[in-house]
């Protein structure tokens, strides 16, 4: 865990706590349906924590399962996330996930405004 502190210009960055990922038993996103940077951390101790945003929770919780998959393989249960941007099987995964999700949102709405103003014969 980093605590993010701002004095005037200068951001600085500390480390408060640290676990190993073999001792994470499961992550609780809270609300799957809402936009939230909440989530909880379970260990031999529930933590709670905030993510800076939605965005970077999922991307914490996406990096955790791939690390899982990697090294340990183990069944690492994650709760109350959207599995729509989890897998990396969906058609909104690619290395930077979440500026390619906005640009296809943006892509898809943009279409949509044009064929809306197209008029029809």
């Amino acid at each position: 865990m980093v605590k993010h502190v701002r004095v005037d210009r200068e951001e600085k960055y500390e480390i408060v706590e640290k676990w190993f990922l073999k001792d994470l038993e499961m992550i609780d996103g809270k609300e799957a349906d809402t936009d939230n940077p909440y989530f909880d951390m379970h260990f031999h101790k529930v933590y709670s924590l905030e993510a800076y945003s939605c965005a970077s929770k999922y991307a914490f919780a996406r990096t955790l399962n791939k690390l899982n998959e990697l090294y340990l393989k183990k069944d690492l249960k994650i709760v109350n996330f959207d599995d729509t941007y989890l897998s990396d099987d969906s058609i909104w995964s690619s290395n930077n996930r979440d500026c390619l999700v906005l640009m296809r949102i943006c892509f898809y709405a943009s279409n949509l405004l044009c064929l809306s103003l197209c008029p029809l014969s």
